[in-house]
Protein backbone atom coordinates (compact mmCIF):
# COMPACT_ATOMS: atom_id res chain seq x y z
CA UNK A 1 0.00 0.00 0.00
CA UNK A 2 1.28 3.62 -0.71
CA UNK A 3 1.84 5.70 2.12
CA UNK A 4 0.96 9.58 2.02
CA UNK A 5 5.18 9.98 1.50
CA UNK A 6 5.49 6.72 -0.37
CA UNK A 7 3.43 8.23 -3.09
CA UNK A 8 4.97 11.31 -3.42
CA UNK A 9 8.09 9.88 -3.95
CA UNK A 10 7.07 7.89 -6.20
CA UNK A 11 5.66 10.44 -8.36
CA UNK A 12 8.60 12.77 -8.25
CA UNK A 13 10.54 9.69 -9.57
CA UNK A 14 8.21 9.49 -12.69
CA UNK A 15 8.47 13.22 -12.62
CA UNK A 16 12.15 13.22 -12.73
CA UNK A 17 12.04 10.30 -15.33
CA UNK A 18 10.03 11.52 -17.89
CA UNK A 19 11.99 14.86 -17.73
CA UNK A 20 15.24 13.60 -18.38
CA UNK A 21 14.95 9.69 -19.67
CA UNK A 22 17.80 8.96 -16.78
CA UNK A 23 17.50 6.40 -13.92
CA UNK A 24 16.80 8.32 -11.09
CA UNK A 25 18.68 8.28 -7.32
CA UNK A 26 17.69 9.30 -4.11
CA UNK A 27 20.39 12.11 -4.28
CA UNK A 28 18.83 13.22 -7.22
CA UNK A 29 15.35 13.52 -5.66
CA UNK A 30 16.64 15.18 -2.61
CA UNK A 31 18.79 18.19 -4.34
CA UNK A 32 16.18 18.83 -6.62
CA UNK A 33 13.33 18.68 -4.75
CA UNK A 34 14.38 20.20 -1.23
CA UNK A 35 13.04 17.13 0.84
CA UNK A 36 13.37 17.60 4.51
CA UNK A 37 14.43 13.50 4.76
CA UNK A 38 17.88 12.01 4.52
CA UNK A 39 18.78 10.23 1.40
CA UNK A 40 19.26 6.94 3.17
CA UNK A 41 15.30 7.84 4.20
CA UNK A 42 14.32 8.16 0.57
CA UNK A 43 16.84 5.21 -0.26
CA UNK A 44 14.70 2.76 1.97
CA UNK A 45 11.52 4.37 0.21
CA UNK A 46 12.83 3.71 -2.89
CA UNK A 47 13.58 0.22 -1.94
CA UNK A 48 9.82 -0.19 -0.97
CA UNK A 49 8.78 1.19 -4.36
CA UNK A 50 10.91 -1.54 -5.69
CA UNK A 51 9.51 -4.82 -3.72
CA UNK A 52 6.01 -3.23 -4.31
CA UNK A 53 6.46 -3.51 -8.10
CA UNK A 54 6.02 0.11 -8.97
CA UNK A 55 10.01 1.18 -9.79
CA UNK A 56 12.94 -0.77 -11.06
CA UNK A 57 16.74 -0.62 -10.55
CA UNK A 58 18.18 -1.02 -14.08
CA UNK A 59 21.34 -1.68 -12.51
CA UNK A 60 23.01 -2.33 -8.70
CA UNK A 61 24.42 1.07 -8.98
CA UNK A 62 22.20 2.91 -10.76
CA UNK A 63 18.85 4.81 -9.92
CA UNK A 64 15.56 3.99 -10.08
CA UNK A 65 13.15 3.74 -13.54
CA UNK A 66 8.83 3.32 -13.30
CA UNK A 67 7.07 0.18 -14.15
CA UNK A 68 3.98 0.43 -15.33
CA UNK A 69 1.94 -0.59 -12.11
CA UNK A 70 3.92 3.11 -11.31
CA UNK A 71 3.12 4.50 -14.14
CA UNK A 72 -0.71 3.09 -13.87
CA UNK A 73 -1.28 4.83 -10.07
CA UNK A 74 0.80 8.14 -11.50
CA UNK A 75 -2.01 8.05 -13.93
CA UNK A 76 -5.00 7.70 -11.70
CA UNK A 77 -4.25 9.28 -8.94
CA UNK A 78 -0.61 11.74 -8.84
CA UNK A 79 -0.67 13.26 -11.57
CA UNK A 80 -1.38 16.80 -12.10
CA UNK A 81 -2.65 17.47 -15.28
CA UNK A 82 -1.41 20.99 -16.84
CA UNK A 83 -4.84 22.83 -19.09
CA UNK A 84 -5.21 23.88 -22.05
CA UNK A 85 -5.12 27.38 -21.32
CA UNK A 86 -7.21 30.31 -22.78
CA UNK A 87 -4.16 31.83 -25.06
CA UNK A 88 -3.19 28.20 -26.60
CA UNK A 89 -6.86 27.62 -27.32
CA UNK A 90 -7.55 30.50 -29.20
CA UNK A 91 -4.23 29.60 -30.91
CA UNK A 92 -5.63 26.01 -32.17
CA UNK A 93 -9.09 27.33 -32.67
CA UNK A 94 -7.53 29.96 -35.17
CA UNK A 95 -5.41 27.86 -36.83
CA UNK A 96 -8.87 25.52 -37.71
CA UNK A 97 -10.62 28.94 -38.89
CA UNK A 98 -8.00 28.95 -41.77
CA UNK A 99 -8.82 26.03 -43.14
CA UNK A 100 -11.82 25.09 -45.81
CA UNK A 101 -14.47 23.94 -43.57
CA UNK A 102 -14.30 20.02 -44.57
CA UNK A 103 -13.94 17.06 -42.41
CA UNK A 104 -10.69 15.94 -43.86
CA UNK A 105 -8.85 19.63 -43.70
CA UNK A 106 -9.97 19.07 -39.90
CA UNK A 107 -8.76 15.70 -39.43
CA UNK A 108 -5.17 16.38 -41.29
CA UNK A 109 -5.02 19.73 -38.71
CA UNK A 110 -6.15 18.01 -35.46
CA UNK A 111 -3.46 15.72 -35.97
CA UNK A 112 -0.88 18.44 -36.93
CA UNK A 113 -2.15 20.49 -34.00
CA UNK A 114 -1.98 17.40 -31.31
CA UNK A 115 1.66 16.61 -32.78
CA UNK A 116 2.95 19.55 -32.42
CA UNK A 117 1.78 20.24 -28.86
CA UNK A 118 2.79 17.35 -27.68
CA UNK A 119 6.20 16.17 -29.54
CA UNK A 120 4.97 12.54 -30.04
CA UNK A 121 2.42 10.59 -32.40
CA UNK A 122 -0.63 11.99 -33.30
CA UNK A 123 -3.04 10.00 -34.94
CA UNK A 124 -7.04 10.74 -36.21
CA UNK A 125 -9.29 7.49 -37.24
CA UNK A 126 -11.62 8.53 -39.15
CA UNK A 127 -14.10 5.30 -40.19
CA UNK A 128 -16.21 5.44 -43.11
CA UNK A 129 -18.33 2.46 -41.66
CA UNK A 130 -18.48 0.38 -38.54
CA UNK A 131 -18.53 -3.57 -39.82
CA UNK A 132 -21.03 -5.87 -38.61
CA UNK A 133 -21.35 -9.81 -38.85
CA UNK A 134 -23.61 -11.25 -40.91
CA UNK A 135 -22.74 -15.00 -39.95
CA UNK A 136 -19.74 -17.46 -39.05
CA UNK A 137 -19.09 -20.75 -39.99
CA UNK A 138 -16.73 -23.40 -38.80
CA UNK A 139 -14.72 -25.80 -41.44
CA UNK A 140 -12.84 -28.96 -40.54
CA UNK A 141 -9.48 -29.01 -42.16
CA UNK A 142 -7.40 -31.81 -40.12
CA UNK A 143 -7.74 -32.83 -36.39
CA UNK A 144 -7.68 -29.75 -34.17
CA UNK A 145 -7.32 -27.17 -37.36
CA UNK A 146 -10.32 -25.69 -38.62
CA UNK A 147 -11.12 -22.82 -40.67
CA UNK A 148 -13.03 -19.71 -39.60
CA UNK A 149 -15.45 -18.10 -42.31
CA UNK A 150 -16.74 -14.78 -41.38
CA UNK A 151 -19.59 -13.21 -43.49
CA UNK A 152 -19.91 -9.02 -43.65
CA UNK A 153 -22.85 -7.27 -43.21
CA UNK A 154 -21.87 -6.23 -47.10
CA UNK A 155 -20.71 -9.58 -48.35
CA UNK A 156 -17.15 -9.39 -47.57
CA UNK A 157 -15.44 -12.96 -46.89
CA UNK A 158 -12.66 -12.96 -44.19
CA UNK A 159 -11.06 -16.43 -43.23
CA UNK A 160 -8.69 -17.67 -40.59
CA UNK A 161 -7.42 -20.93 -39.53
CA UNK A 162 -7.60 -21.78 -36.42
CA UNK A 163 -6.92 -23.88 -34.03
CA UNK A 164 -8.43 -25.03 -30.82
CA UNK A 165 -8.24 -27.29 -27.79
CA UNK A 166 -9.42 -30.58 -29.76
CA UNK A 167 -10.93 -32.50 -32.66
CA UNK A 168 -14.03 -31.73 -33.50
CA UNK A 169 -16.61 -33.65 -36.05
CA UNK A 170 -17.99 -31.50 -38.71
CA UNK A 171 -21.47 -31.71 -37.10
CA UNK A 172 -19.90 -30.25 -33.72
CA UNK A 173 -18.29 -27.76 -35.63
CA UNK A 174 -21.31 -26.76 -37.29
CA UNK A 175 -23.39 -26.88 -34.17
CA UNK A 176 -21.10 -24.52 -32.44
CA UNK A 177 -21.71 -21.72 -35.28
CA UNK A 178 -25.03 -21.87 -35.30
CA UNK A 179 -25.08 -21.54 -31.41
CA UNK A 180 -22.37 -18.50 -31.82
CA UNK A 181 -24.51 -16.88 -34.60
CA UNK A 182 -27.28 -16.53 -32.47
CA UNK A 183 -25.01 -15.50 -29.71
CA UNK A 184 -23.16 -12.39 -31.63
CA UNK A 185 -26.45 -11.73 -33.48
CA UNK A 186 -25.28 -9.45 -36.18
CA UNK A 187 -22.78 -8.08 -33.78
CA UNK A 188 -19.74 -5.20 -34.42
CA UNK A 189 -16.25 -5.85 -32.98
CA UNK A 190 -16.70 -4.40 -29.81
CA UNK A 191 -19.64 -6.26 -28.92
CA UNK A 192 -18.07 -9.38 -30.35
CA UNK A 193 -14.89 -9.25 -27.71
CA UNK A 194 -17.24 -8.29 -24.69
CA UNK A 195 -18.44 -11.91 -25.56
CA UNK A 196 -15.22 -13.33 -25.40
CA UNK A 197 -14.70 -12.23 -22.62
CA UNK A 198 -17.21 -13.42 -20.36
CA UNK A 199 -15.78 -15.95 -17.44
CA UNK A 200 -18.14 -19.14 -18.07
CA UNK A 201 -16.89 -18.98 -21.76
CA UNK A 202 -14.93 -22.41 -22.96
CA UNK A 203 -11.63 -22.66 -25.02
CA UNK A 204 -12.93 -22.74 -27.91
CA UNK A 205 -15.87 -20.47 -28.00
CA UNK A 206 -13.62 -17.85 -26.59
CA UNK A 207 -10.97 -18.43 -30.00
CA UNK A 208 -13.47 -18.37 -32.26
CA UNK A 209 -14.83 -14.87 -30.76
CA UNK A 210 -11.81 -13.16 -30.75
CA UNK A 211 -10.58 -14.10 -33.92
CA UNK A 212 -14.06 -13.34 -35.39
CA UNK A 213 -13.48 -9.96 -33.56
CA UNK A 214 -10.27 -9.10 -35.43
CA UNK A 215 -12.23 -10.44 -38.96
CA UNK A 216 -14.55 -7.50 -38.52
CA UNK A 217 -12.68 -4.80 -37.09
CA UNK A 218 -9.74 -5.51 -39.83
CA UNK A 219 -13.17 -4.52 -42.57
CA UNK A 220 -13.37 -1.15 -41.15
CA UNK A 221 -12.61 1.21 -43.91
CA UNK A 222 -10.90 3.94 -42.61
CA UNK A 223 -8.40 7.04 -42.95
CA UNK A 224 -5.64 7.13 -40.85
CA UNK A 225 -3.96 11.09 -40.21
CA UNK A 226 -0.67 10.25 -38.50
CA UNK A 227 1.82 13.17 -37.45
CA UNK A 228 4.84 13.41 -35.22
CA UNK A 229 6.31 10.39 -36.17
CA UNK A 230 9.71 12.04 -35.87
CA UNK A 231 9.38 13.82 -33.01
CA UNK A 232 8.75 10.52 -31.32
CA UNK A 233 12.25 8.99 -33.13
CA UNK A 234 14.04 12.06 -31.67
CA UNK A 235 13.09 10.23 -28.32
CA UNK A 236 16.15 8.62 -26.43
CA UNK A 237 14.26 5.70 -26.71
CA UNK A 238 15.16 5.25 -30.13
CA UNK A 239 18.91 5.72 -30.03
CA UNK A 240 19.19 2.61 -30.94
CA UNK A 241 19.06 1.86 -34.78
CA UNK A 242 17.45 -1.60 -34.47
CA UNK A 243 14.56 -0.14 -32.41
CA UNK A 244 14.10 3.32 -34.37
CA UNK A 245 13.50 0.74 -37.98
CA UNK A 246 11.07 -1.19 -36.07
CA UNK A 247 9.49 1.62 -34.42
CA UNK A 248 9.26 2.95 -38.44
CA UNK A 249 7.58 0.07 -39.57
CA UNK A 250 5.07 0.05 -37.14
CA UNK A 251 4.40 3.92 -37.28
CA UNK A 252 2.53 3.45 -40.48
CA UNK A 253 -1.35 4.66 -40.91
CA UNK A 254 -2.14 1.19 -41.72
CA UNK A 255 -0.79 -0.25 -38.60
CA UNK A 256 -2.09 2.58 -36.37
CA UNK A 257 -5.43 2.50 -37.66
CA UNK A 258 -5.25 -1.41 -36.98
CA UNK A 259 -3.77 -0.97 -33.70
CA UNK A 260 -6.10 1.74 -32.04
CA UNK A 261 -9.15 0.88 -29.91
CA UNK A 262 -11.92 0.98 -32.50
CA UNK A 263 -14.71 3.87 -31.26
CA UNK A 264 -17.21 1.80 -29.99
CA UNK A 265 -14.53 0.31 -27.49
CA UNK A 266 -14.22 3.67 -25.52
CA UNK A 267 -15.58 5.23 -23.13
CA UNK A 268 -18.15 7.90 -24.76
CA UNK A 269 -16.93 11.55 -23.66
CA UNK A 270 -13.44 9.99 -21.79
CA UNK A 271 -10.16 10.38 -22.19
CA UNK A 272 -8.19 6.90 -21.72
CA UNK A 273 -4.34 5.98 -20.91
CA UNK A 274 -3.49 2.74 -22.14
CA UNK A 275 0.26 1.94 -20.63
CA UNK A 276 2.49 -0.86 -22.19
CA UNK A 277 1.18 -4.08 -21.97
CA UNK A 278 -2.55 -2.42 -21.21
CA UNK A 279 -2.32 -2.08 -25.31
CA UNK A 280 -3.54 -5.38 -27.73
CA UNK A 281 -0.84 -5.63 -29.93
CA UNK A 282 2.72 -6.68 -29.28
CA UNK A 283 4.80 -3.76 -30.61
CA UNK A 284 2.68 -1.61 -28.59
CA UNK A 285 4.08 -3.08 -25.11
CA UNK A 286 6.75 -0.42 -25.26
CA UNK A 287 4.35 2.20 -25.98
CA UNK A 288 1.49 4.54 -23.87
CA UNK A 289 -1.56 5.24 -26.10
CA UNK A 290 -4.04 8.70 -24.70
CA UNK A 291 -7.03 8.09 -26.77
CA UNK A 292 -10.54 9.45 -27.11
CA UNK A 293 -13.34 8.98 -29.54
CA UNK A 294 -15.25 11.86 -31.28
CA UNK A 295 -18.45 12.28 -32.79
CA UNK A 296 -22.23 11.39 -32.08
CA UNK A 297 -21.68 10.29 -28.15
CA UNK A 298 -24.19 7.65 -29.45
CA UNK A 299 -22.29 6.09 -32.16
CA UNK A 300 -18.69 7.52 -32.27
CA UNK A 301 -17.29 8.21 -35.71
CA UNK A 302 -13.90 8.45 -34.93
CA UNK A 303 -10.82 8.08 -32.82
CA UNK A 304 -7.59 10.57 -31.94
CA UNK A 305 -4.37 9.37 -30.38
CA UNK A 306 -1.45 10.59 -29.00
CA UNK A 307 1.13 7.49 -28.86
CA UNK A 308 4.33 7.84 -27.39
CA UNK A 309 6.96 5.86 -25.52
CA UNK A 310 5.81 5.57 -21.96
CA UNK A 311 7.98 8.19 -20.45
CA UNK A 312 5.72 10.21 -21.92
CA UNK A 313 4.17 13.98 -20.28
CA UNK A 314 0.90 12.45 -19.44
CA UNK A 315 -0.54 15.40 -17.27
CA UNK A 316 0.12 17.26 -20.78
CA UNK A 317 -0.65 15.20 -23.15
CA UNK A 318 -4.36 13.84 -21.39
CA UNK A 319 -5.88 17.50 -21.28
CA UNK A 320 -4.98 18.45 -25.15
CA UNK A 321 -6.37 14.98 -26.26
CA UNK A 322 -9.34 15.52 -24.87
CA UNK A 323 -9.61 19.21 -25.70
CA UNK A 324 -9.26 18.36 -29.46
CA UNK A 325 -11.52 15.50 -29.09
CA UNK A 326 -13.94 18.43 -28.06
CA UNK A 327 -13.52 20.31 -30.42
CA UNK A 328 -13.62 17.80 -33.13
CA UNK A 329 -17.32 17.09 -31.59
CA UNK A 330 -18.29 21.25 -32.08
CA UNK A 331 -17.01 21.30 -35.68
CA UNK A 332 -18.81 17.97 -36.59
CA UNK A 333 -21.48 19.32 -34.69
CA UNK A 334 -22.07 22.29 -36.78
CA UNK A 335 -21.76 20.77 -40.55
CA UNK A 336 -23.54 17.44 -39.79
CA UNK A 337 -22.04 14.44 -39.83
Amino acid sequence: MLTGRRAEILSLVINEYIDTAAPVSSRALVDHHGLQVSTATIRNELARLEEDGYIAQPHTSAGRVPLERGYRVYVEELMAESPVGSAEQRTIEHQFHQVPARQEEWFSLAAHVLASAVANVAVIVRPRKQSAMRHLQLVELQGETVLLVVVMDDGRVQQRVLQLSVAHERADLAARAERLNVLISSGDAATVRRLADAPDLNTDDERVLRATADLIASQVAAEAYVEGVRSALEQPEFSSVDRMLDAVRHLEAYELSRALPLPGELNPGMTQVMIGSENTDDWMHEWSLVVSSFGDPSAPSGTIAVLGPTRMRYGYTVPRVRYVASLMNTLLRGVGQ
